[in-house]
């Protein structure tokens, strides 16, 4: 059934006339007193104004789409032919012109119009009587319009076929225009959300929170209920299957999810789009927690190292531009978990370098066995209790290891003498910070642990070595290795005295806060308690077992 009004009937109609464009035409020629219609090339009708007036939505419309004659008329209309006017039917004056473009005709533009010489004649009653209409109101209705010429119509229906060439112009610019706006809004959120999320790979950040970050950036960008990542491998670049956001998916479904999205992306090496999970075979099962599915693979050079995922895009399905931009995210994503786990590797070697020459200083000195190492853990822990940044606690602990490396300076028979030292042999050894500090000094990478190496041995009330600094001028570092250091010292074992119990070094260091070490320091350190100092040295036990058996080993080779 042939529909009229501003919804067209039909695609091609739909696609070559939006509704917009007619309703502004056909507003702007409503006031004159006539009604815009839109003819298919057969002759058929496909459009008339829906609110130009009773006599035309009623009277005139029905029966121009009744009238055999009229539409064989209208269909032999060709490319070439001017504006036709019928005044031959009842009641009703139509104008026509086809609406050409290369040279063929794509529809038929028409305005009807109440003739001049409108009656009820014989032939306007019986249009009258198939249409059930009353005769005095549609006579009623035609005295409210103006009346129109053949000539005077014709004419207005020339400049509507030019109004509509210009119109449909309009509205085509302005949906590339629309589109171009689009993509280049599209463009600059993907740019942004990469921009973002490239500004937090910084390769000494944990994992886990570096996609905790951009997998909430992504879930308000996409606005999707549910983002998801999967990272493979060991070490510190994993990252166990985690989603963000509303959906909830248990523990076992989401182990299984990250499982088959790996194994599907590691075959297919590009994006996995499912808009209809209850529907598709492989993933119908996950169809209960979410309904639709967009998953991009952590590639690099050919490998997948994990994948990204999003789950129920709130407005729509997913389409290609999510999966463009998911995508540009997982690239970046990619690159910087191969950053993290080339930067573990070289973590890890210039840790074990660290560890080794910790064990050389220490095996110059049989008695002092897994001394750095506790002094590196304790630095560490009071670093930690101070709130420092993650950066600068790792600092701390390399400092901690390597604040007696200038021991490696000092003669045997000086570090391992059981009884009071001559003062020149104490000025040996007093020499053994800035020792360590010079051997630091050609290494860049380990220059900011000078300070810890070069000042453990300062006092806060200004009687320590080898610079006499006190209070806050002594370097954070320095203070936290000079706490570490003697607690250390107090509580181990030597040749010429037993360490002290753990209650009574902490009595003593609250003792000496303010003059030997930083008060606030101190009263934060001694926060910790003896139960949870046997904790940490307990753990430490065994390292420093295997530390003895190296030491052992170095001095008979």
């Amino acid at each position: 059934m042939t529909q009229t009004g501003t919804k067209l009937d039909g695609p091609p109609e739909t696609e070559m006339f939006p509704a917009a464009v007619l309703e502004k035409l056909a507003g702007r020629l409503r006031p004159t007193g006539v009604c815009l219609a839109l003819m298919r090339p057969d002759g058929t009708l496909f459009y008339a104004d829906p609110v130009a007036g009773a006599f035309f939505t009623r009277f005139a419309v029905p029966a121009v789409q009744q009238n055999a004659v009229l539409t064989e008329k209208l269909r032999r209309l060709n490319a070439g032919a001017p504006v036709v006017a019928f005044d031959s039917l009842p009641g009703i004056l139509l104008a026509a012109a086809p609406f050409v473009q290369r040279k063929q005709v794509l529809a038929i533009a028409a305005l009807l119009a109440r003739p001049g010489n409108f009656r009820l004649g014989e032939d306007v009653l019986q249009v009258c009587g198939r249409l059930a209409l009353d005769a005095q109101w549609l006579q009623h209705q035609a005295e409210s319009l103006a009346p129109y010429t053949r000539e005077t119509l014709s004419r207005q229906t020339a400049l509507l076929a030019g109004m509509l060439q210009d119109q449909l112009k309009l509205a085509g610019m302005e949906a590339e225009l629309n589109g171009m706006s689009e993509q280049l809004a599209n463009s600059y959120e993907e740019l942004s959300l990469i921009y973002q999320i490239s500004g937090g790979m910084r390769v000494n950040r944990r994992a886990s929170e570096f996609f905790r970050q951009a997998c909430n950036d992504v879930l308000e960008v996409l606005n999707v209920r549910g983002v998801g990542v999967v990272v493979q491998g060991d070490g510190p670049s994993r990252v166990d299957p985690v989603v963000y956001g509303s959906v909830t998916i248990p523990d076992g479904l989401l182990r299984k999810l990250a499982d088959q999205l790996l194994a599907i992306l590691s075959a297919r090496k590009a994006p996995l789009l499912a808009n209809d999970l209850a529907a598709d075979p492989d993933f119908s099962w996950l169809s209960g927690c979410a309904g639709r599915l967009l998953a991009v693979p952590l590639l690099r050079q050919d490998q997948v190292l994990g994948c990204m995922f999003v789950l129920d895009k709130q407005s729509s399905d997913f389409d290609s531009v999510d999966s463009k931009l998911l995508h540009s995210i997982a690239n970046e994503s990619a690159i910087y978990v191969e950053n993290a786990v080339l930067f573990a590797d070289v973590h890890g070697l210039m840790m074990g370098l660290l560890h080794s020459l910790t064990s050389a200083v220490d095996a110059k000195d049989a008695y002092t066995c897994g001394h750095s190492e506790r002094v590196a853990l304790l630095s560490r822990h009071l670093a930690q209790q101070l709130n420092l940044p993650d950066a600068e606690v790792e600092q701390v602990y390399m400092a901690g290891l390597l604040h007696d490396l200038g021991k490696i300076g000092v003669p045997e028979t000086v570090l391992q003498k059981t009884g009071r030292l001559t003062p020149e042999e104490f000025e040996q050894m007093r020499k053994h910070p800035q020792i360590g500090a010079r051997i630091l000094a050609d290494v860049k990478q380990v220059r900011p642990l000078i300070p810890g190496v070069l000042h453990h041995h300062e006092r806060y009330d200004g009687k320590g070595y080898p610079s006499g600094l006190s209070g806050t001028n002594i370097p954070q570092m320095g203070r936290i290795i000079c706490l570490a250091d003697c607690f250390d010292a107090m509580t181990s074992n030597r040749t010429y005295r037993k360490g002290l119990p753990l209650e009574v070094a902490l009595a003593e260091i609250r003792r000496c806060a303010g003059t030997q070490f930083d008060p606030a320091m101190a009263e934060i350190f001694l926060r910790t308690g003896a139960d949870r100092f046997r904790e940490l040295l307990r753990n430490h036990a065994e390292k420093s077992k295997q530390l003895l058996e190296l030491q052992e080993t170095l001095r008979t080779a």
